[in-house]
């Protein structure tokens, strides 16, 4: 008789869960991210990208997940979210399951506020490298930025600050603000920054830019010889802003840095303007909310 009421527990647990597919990664934990159920994909929030759809976004996690044979299934709905407030307003609320975003981003908002979980996503180790976004005609202005982010590459500035604003923020604390020099007679450059994504690219409550882009922006200003004025845009802004000349170049676009070569290059890159050298890398995770 224990045999067969342990059975009939054991059922109704597994019943339960499955009626449980609100949740639609099933009954399993993190660990299950990107599962399908059988109401359809999770629901998946991202920030805007700029050259791709939400369909094709998806597509792309789908076609990914197949060639490498991943332990998840990758099927998502996208979402795009035009700032990481709205995104983290989105996971709160249920109007998304998971969010994607990148592993220092994901470190801070956990040691903010402790709300989220990692999912298994990031065993998979994709990842994207951080450039800045310019014109096609801006090629001489290029050239010359390609040439300091070589020069900072190599004479440490860039793992400096990495170290400052990045590794060395404090749980819950907010990465310093940068001073941004003026000079007096120096040509402007207007940079197109989000604010909105910390401790990477940042802009604090009392209009402060800081954090690491901050930090690499006005050292750019300082090697070129130019005075950097910080425009705030909204992710999905941020091409319109370029091409519409609202700002000189856009801190930052991405380009993929790992072995699936799927995702193609340009996949962040409006038409008509061109990529720096990378400045920065990071893996790309989800985070769901706690259970």
């Amino acid at each position: 008789m224990a045999v067969k009421w342990n059975l009939k527990k054991a059922a109704g647990v597994l019943m339960g869960c499955m009626l449980a597919g609100a949740v639609l990664a099933g009954c399993g934990s993190a660990g299950d991210s990107g599962k399908s159920s059988a109401e359809g994909p999770v629901k998946l929030g991202m920030l805007a990208n700029m050259n791709i759809s939400e369909q094709q976004q998806a597509e792309l996690l789908k076609q990914i997940g197949e060639k490498g044979n991943f332990p998840v299934k990758m099927r998502y709905d996208v979402t795009y979210y035009d700032s990481l407030n709205a995104l983290q307003m989105g996971i709160e609320s249920g109007s998304v399951k998971e969010m994607s975003t990148y592993q220092s981003v994901a470190d801070y908002l956990k040691a903010k506020n402790g709300k989220f979980d990692e999912t298994d996503f990031g065993q998979m180790k994709m990842a994207d490298s951080f450039c800045l976004l310019l014109r096609n005609e801006d090629k001489e202005l290029l050239e010359k930025i390609n040439d300091n982010i070589k020069y900072m590459t190599e004479d440490g500035t860039l793992h400096l600050f990495a170290q400052k604003y990045i590794e060395g923020v404090k749980a819950g604390q907010e990465p310093p603000s940068v001073p941004m020099e003026k000079v007096e007679g120096r040509p402007t450059l207007k940079v197109g920054v989000t604010g909105d994504l910390p401790p990477i690219d940042l802009v604090l409550a009392n209009g402060q830019p800081a954090g690491y882009n901050t930090a690499v922006l006005a050292e750019l200003g300082k090697r070129l010889k130019m005075n950097i004025e910080i425009v705030q845009v909204e992710s999905g802004a941020r091409a319109a802003a370029l091409s519409g000349k609202t700002v000189d170049a856009i801190f930052w676009a991405v380009i993929p840095a790992d072995d699936f070569s799927i995702r193609n290059k340009d996949f962040d890159r409006p038409k008509g303007t061109v990529t720096s050298d990378p400045y920065f890398k990071d893996e790309i995770v989800h985070l769901d909310m706690k259970k």
